[in-house]
């Protein structure tokens, strides 16, 4: 039996090695495991005036947001709106003040023309649309999803926004696309380009039909899409250059619900169909001699927002520059867009240079192709993430990115537009070896990609910094009323 006495001694010698830790390590801690942990322990100051506290092992870098000061610009005004909102208002979203979306004085009036449109979306009955335009980072809605899920939870609207009519890599969960025939896929960046007058539309990508025989589009839902992606009511085909009568006859299931012949028609076509029910399966067969060009289709419900996914892999820019400029402002036309967000950079990482004046040159260059085209259309820019490589059997990341990013920064504020740093939302240089080897595991292995986690992240930030600007803007139209 263990004896009083010996309880007490226990007791002491335990104070005595818990006081001299406290004494030992310092309140900010002791940095461990090549510099990615750090541990704490309680400090004599905490033990003397006790709060809650905890022994507790963390990482060296935060995750959390922690973003450096907008970048200064002599011949600039930038602006940042979002405050905190007042406390009864549960839907506010607020964000830490150096994460917000970073603009030039007059962007606002292009945001405010956005925030009214969708705000009133659903009751006007309009589709406005967001394209999230960018590099393999966005391929397979891995970050566009959460972004239309969000939109749509907050201003109604369900589907999955436009798609291509032909998707052989089966690049878009959100809905399964599968074809009958014989089809060929074109795209803006490959080389060299296949299709007449350039004419590659919105999406930067097109489909052909190559077989003589019948061929088809079969749409159905997706069961790994998000629940507001799975619905949609209205279904637009877009086509161009129709140089032999096109028919076109479409099915919800086995069932034929229309069919349409199509005249010759060099420019923009559009046919439609609207569903009082969302279909599980929808297709479309054609019969033509010659095959038009496909544009693309959208999914969508019949008011609210929709949010496109548009990826180009292996690209730095849109490449708008080898597009059909007429032919995509017809489309922007048709497709009523309130919101461009571009999201490039990541293939521009393996270019190592002192200097970047020439991406941002030519970043810039595409910014102001979109200008010309969409003039009324506020565009953010998502500045590259941190990026990392295996060297010498080590992970690091790349020192450069930073100006990369600052380079993509500046191209923005020079067209008039907006910018968000996800750089150092991600935590700087370094952040994303603790996003591949952390817990959760938020990227790819390759030390470039996000994972579905990841895109889940990063689109709620982009999400975040959009809406504490709304509702900003929000509280200032109600006092203007």
């Amino acid at each position: 039996m263990i004896k009083p006495p010996k309880i007490f001694l226990y007791y002491v010698v335990i104070a005595i090695v818990f006081l001299g830790l406290s004494y030992l390590i310092p309140e900010e801690g002791v940095q461990i495991g090549n510099l990615q942990y750090r541990i704490k322990w309680l400090s004599l100051k905490k033990i003397v005036e006790p709060k809650d506290s905890v022994v507790a092992i963390s990482p060296a870098i935060n995750d959390s947001i922690d973003i450096s000061t907008a970048m200064d610009m002599d011949s600039l005004s930038t602006d940042t709106l979002g405050v905190l909102v007042e406390e009864e208002d549960t839907t506010a979203v607020t964000v830490d003040e150096k994460s917000r979306i970073q603009y030039p004085a007059s962007f606002k009036t292009l945001l405010a023309r956005f925030y009214q449109e969708i705000s009133t979306a659903s009751d006007s009955g309009k589709v406005i649309r967001i394209l999230h335009m960018g590099d393999s980072q966005i391929e397979g809605d891995r970050i566009t999803r959460y972004l239309r899920e969000s939109f749509q939870q907050e201003f109604k609207g369900s589907g999955p926004g436009l798609v291509p009519v032909y998707d052989p890599q089966k690049q878009f969960p959100s809905v399964w696309i599968n074809n009958k025939g014989k089809w060929s896929e074109h795209t803006v960046y490959e080389y060299p380009r296949t299709i007449k007058g350039h004419e590659y539309g919105i999406m930067g990508k097109v489909a052909t039909i190559d077989s003589a025989c019948i061929s088809s589009i079969n749409i159905s839902k997706s069961y790994i899409a998000e629940p507001g992606a799975s619905n949609f009511f209205k279904s637009r085909l877009f086509l161009k250059r129709i140089q032999k009568p096109l028919m076109v006859t479409a099915h919800i299931g086995a069932q034929p619900i229309s069919k349409d012949s199509l005249l010759v028609d060099e420019g923009l076509t559009e046919i439609n169909w609207t569903f009082s029910s969302s279909p599980k399966q929808f297709s479309l067969d054609f019969e033509s001699d010659i095959s038009p060009v496909f544009l693309g289709m959208s999914l969508d419900s019949l008011a609210g927002v929709a949010v496109d996914n548009i990826a180009m892999r292996g690209q730095s820019t849109p490449r708008l520059d080898k597009t059909d400029t007429v032919l995509y402002r017809s489309m922007a036309s048709y497709l009523n867009i309130g919101m461009v967000i571009l999201q490039y950079g990541t293939n521009m990482v393996p270019t190592i240079s002192d200097e970047y004046d020439f991406y941002r040159n030519t970043f810039l260059k595409q910014l102001r192709i979109i200008k010309k085209m969409m003039p009324d259309v506020p565009v953010l820019v998502i500045g590259v993430g941190d990026v990392g490589t295996i060297k010498e059997g080590e992970a690091v990341s790349y020192k450069h990115v930073y100006k990369i990013k600052e380079a993509q920064k500046e191209a923005a504020f020079k067209a008039g537009f907006a910018f968000f740093d996800l750089y150092e939302a991600m935590g700087g240089e370094g952040a994303m070896l603790l996003w591949v080897n952390g817990h959760p595991k938020l990227a790819m292995s390759d030390y470039t990609h996000f994972n579905k986690l990841g895109g889940k992240k990063v689109a709620h930030w982009i999400y975040d910094a959009i809406m504490c600007d709304y509702n900003n803007w929000k509280k200032t139209a109600i006092f203007k009323n």
